[in-house]
């Protein structure tokens, strides 16, 4: 039998889970499907620029976040969205294990970054190795970096770290920088930032923490320079193949939003890292994930011939109403 949903949730990030929690605070049949629980959550092993949270980590607001969502009375499945479509009830949801029906979506599947491809790189995750230098460059204040890339990730990421770090290694393909003209102009003029082109990095070392970095040019010359940190800054991946027919996808691979999360499909929703918000950070992701999950409820309360709602929650106090 196939289950029914007002709405249904793709991805437990921050922005997914957010999204639930606006929408069963409402009392409205909501599922969180995703592969895992906190997205790119995982990879922060601090979290510092969390507002309102002190000595927190990813994992942890995830869980808090999850908490959350399934005290309001929301439901979780751990499965792979492969297809959405439409049907005569809504919105058909099929995934690897089961099929589902809702009113209304959300899309929150975040993006995957794009591993370097050294051989022991997992080991080294989130122990000297990190794949958001926006996120993790303040914890290396001081000491040595190196970061590796394309384009202008790696320009910004070595700009962020040149700011923080004492000695920064800018490792790069090709022979010369590609991107923006200013930055590069910029990056050439740090005293602290060395660049090493026609490179790529062969191999990591270390014990418990990454402790070094192997590095081959193209004449097939190695050098091992010791670092404290290593950030990959290769792109992501966002996989929208199970709904590119239904929004608009912009030429960076992320879902055209508009205010409130909405789409070019009007029971279609998304927040978070897989859209066109500029800032990705952890707590835009909540926000948008909130505002999307506000107005994926207020899309099927229409559908009832309801006004919907501008506020969270309502509290009465007497005789008075007053909403929050």
């Amino acid at each position: 039998m196939v289950q029914e949903y007002e709405v249904i949730i793709i991805g437990a990030g921050p922005a997914g889970l957010s999204a639930g929690i606006f929408v069963a605070r409402q009392k409205a049949s909501c599922l969180v499907i995703s592969k895992d629980l906190g997205g790119q959550l995982n990879l922060i092993p601090k979290l510092e620029n969390y507002p309102g949270t002190l000595m927190s980590s990813g994992p942890l607001l995830a869980k808090t976040l999850e908490s959350q969502y399934l005290t309001f009375g929301g439901e979780m499945t751990y499965d792979t969205v492969e297809r959405i479509d439409e049907n005569e009830s809504g919105l058909r949801v099929k995934t690897s294990r089961s099929e589902y029906i809702a009113k209304a979506i959300v899309l929150a599947p975040g993006k995957v970054p794009n591993n370097l491809g050294v051989q022991n790189e997992s080991a080294f995750a989130n122990k000297g190795v990190h794949y958001c230098t926006k996120c993790d460059a303040p914890f290396y204040q001081g000491r040595v970096t190196a970061t590796v890339g394309v384009g202008g990730y790696l320009l910004e990421s070595g700009i962020l770290l040149s700011r923080m770090a004492s000695k920064v290694y800018l490792i790069y393909k090709g022979g010369a920088l590609g991107g923006d003209k200013d930055m590069i102009a910029s990056i050439e003029k740090k005293e602290n930032v060395e660049l090493i082109p026609q490179s790529s990095i062969k191999s990591l070392s270390g014990s418990n923490n990454l402790q070094s970095i192997t590095i081959l040019d193209n004449s097939g010359k190695e050098k091992t320079i010791q670092v404290d940190g290593l950030f990959i800054e290769m792109g992501s991946k966002i996989n929208l193949d199970f709904v590119k027919h239904l929004v608009k996808i912009n030429t960076k691979g992320e879902i055209e939003v508009s205010e409130g999360g909405k789409t070019i499909h009007p029971a279609l929703f998304a927040a978070g890292d897989a859209t066109s918000i500029p800032y990705k950070q952890i707590v835009a992701a909540c926000g948008d994930g909130g505002a999307a999950g506000l107005s994926a409820f207020n899309y099927i309360e229409k559908l009832k011939g309801r006004p919907g709602i501008r506020a969270d929650w309502k509290k009465t106090i007497g005789d008075s109403v007053f909403h929050y």
